[in-house]
């Protein structure tokens, strides 16, 4: 954020993103590309599914078999009670996309519509390494480990309105930024910032890397394409865009 945006208040720490499952429905290729780019260490963990736990960030997955419109990356906040949490957002305002299920040795999964109807995940599974907090890569933060997944951006038709719903749910702190921009902290793990802008890019899963240029290249050189040119913003970072080999689109945020 520029220097002068306010400052996003730390939520309580208790539930932070733990996961996101990026859709990949040409599976091999995004492993591949994935790993190549990023550094990104992924196993096969089903046949539609690959997964890997970095040493900085939420667990990541890649999975195929996604219909056509679905998003095109799910976050999972993790809860230590999942049936609960679901419960609790159908009450409040939000719906049921997939009902609870198991994964052995991982945990309890689920997936809901917030009340802007973004689709999101909660989940039991925790992060081996903990939730080690990670500021948005701007300005004079920390940046975290290149590669590494280090922001959400979220479609909310009312961006204040979702700040206050996460904050009742999950304890996430919220501030409105700039125009169109609500940025949400967890206080553990990463953040993001909800959009109001753009309905059509519901999700998007922001890689943190040092060189925006030279890293757009390098996707193009193992199989993926850049959407636009790299874009400086004053203040905040560099920003890039991509379409892995599946045809999923990512950014970047760096140098």
């Amino acid at each position: 954020m520029a220097p002068d945006a306010p400052q996003v208040p730390l939520g309580s720490g208790k539930h932070p993103v733990t996961l996101v499952v990026i859709a990949a429905n040409q599976l091999d290729a995004s492993v591949a590309f994935h790993s190549k780019v990023f550094g990104w260490q992924l196993h096969r963990a089903a046949p539609d599914l690959a997964g890997g736990m970095p040493s900085h960030g939420p667990a990541l997955a890649l999975r195929s078999g996604v219909p056509e419109g679905a998003a095109a990356a799910v976050p999972y906040v993790h809860v230590p009670d999942v049936k609960a949490a679901m419960k609790r957002i159908v009450e409040s305002g939000g719906s049921e996309d997939r009902a609870p299920w198991s994964i052995p040795l991982v945990g309890t999964l689920a997936r809901f519509a917030d009340p802007g109807g973004t689709i999101w995940g909660v989940t039991s599974a925790v992060s081996p390494g903990g939730s080690a907090h990670v500021p948005m890569p701007f300005g004079a933060n920390p940046r975290p480990k290149p590669g590494s997944v280090c922001s959400l951006e979220m479609y909310a038709p009312d961006g204040e309105a979702a700040g206050r719903w996460f904050g009742e749910q999950f304890g996430w702190g919220s501030a409105p930024t700039m125009p169109q921009f609500v940025g949400f902290d967890a206080g553990a793990g990463i953040g993001g910032v909800f959009q109001s802008h753009t309905p059509q890019a519901r999700v998007m899963v922001y890689v943190y890397v040092t060189d925006v240029s030279g890293t757009l290249s390098a996707i193009e050189s193992h199989g993926g394409a850049r959407v636009g040119e790299p874009m400086a913003v004053p203040g905040l970072a560099t920003f890039g865009y991509f379409r892995d080999p599946s045809g999923t689109v990512m950014g970047l945020i760096g140098g």
